[in-house]
């Protein structure tokens, strides 16, 4: 019967300490909803008395990220972005006929971070003739890396952002 009982007890304590265990961890990554909350958040922050602006997480626009991924060229299109310029967009890939910035961000598990990081001065840019977003926005997220000038792998988070294009006000 005493060992029956050291049996139990030490089976006890180790449950306890798996259980004190699953506390402990790196945590998940932020999911593509709370980043496109954080993004409305950041905007409407900016003081510019436009209080209702919306950002929808975009199965669609994911897939289409998929398929520029799928692409060779797509670590120039990252590396453009990420340092402010226009890259050049394989045809049939992003939407036409609407407002459209592609970000590129340090990675952060985060969601405000994450959307700081994707608004950061430079690491953005509009592709097309229109550069004003509706206030309703469609996001699009994937997570990637490109080699940086010294060799280095960078990981960030690439979006791309639709709109339709405002209405002109009278």
């Amino acid at each position: 019967m005493k060992a029956m009982k050291k049996i139990l007890a030490l089976a006890l304590a180790g449950v306890m300490a798996l259980a004190l265990l699953t506390g402990c961890g790196t945590g998940g990554s932020a999911s593509h909803k709370s980043i496109a909350k954080a993004m409305a958040d950041h905007d409407n922050g900016l003081g510019n008395n436009m209080t209702s602006i919306t950002y929808t997480s975009s199965p669609e626009l994911d897939a289409k990220l998929q398929q520029l991924a799928a692409d060779t060229r797509f670590e120039t299109v990252v590396k453009a972005v990420y340092n402010g310029q226009s890259p050049t967009i394989p045809a049939g890939v992003l939407p036409t006929n609407k407002v459209v910035y592609l970000y590129c961000g340090k990675y952060d598990k985060d969601a405000g971070k994450q959307a700081i990081n994707l608004n950061a001065w430079g690491h953005y840019t509009h592709i097309g003739s229109n550069s004003t977003l509706a206030d309703e926005r469609q996001i699009g997220l994937i997570t990637t890396s490109f080699t940086d000038t010294n060799g280095e792998k960078v990981k960030v988070r690439f979006a791309v952002v639709v709109s339709d294009i405002p209405a002109a006000t009278p």
